[in-house]
């Protein structure tokens, strides 16, 4: 299955969302995070990446998280 997608969030939203999963990777845990109407459970040793690109005038930063599919099998994510 494949599958892009990207929500915009309010600035609120969006800090609200960095402090909920940066307290859950510092405490080793994994955490649920809901986009495009589908509840992810992130695991708590997905790989952690930055990613900074730069075209023309436009800069992006990507903060990554990845795994690999079954290996979110965890008790009691938190709700993200």
């Amino acid at each position: 299955m494949a599958r892009d997608v990207t929500r915009i969030r309010s600035r609120d939203e969006f800090v609200a969302l960095l402090r909920r999963v940066a307290d859950a990777v510092e405490r080793g845990e994994p955490f649920r995070v809901q986009v495009g109407g589908v509840r992810v459970t992130v695991p708590y040793d997905a790989e952690l990446s930055v990613e900074h690109e730069a075209e023309g005038d436009a800069e992006e930063i990507e903060m990554q998280l990845r795994w690999r599919r079954g290996q979110a099998e965890s008790d009691g994510p938190n709700d993200t």
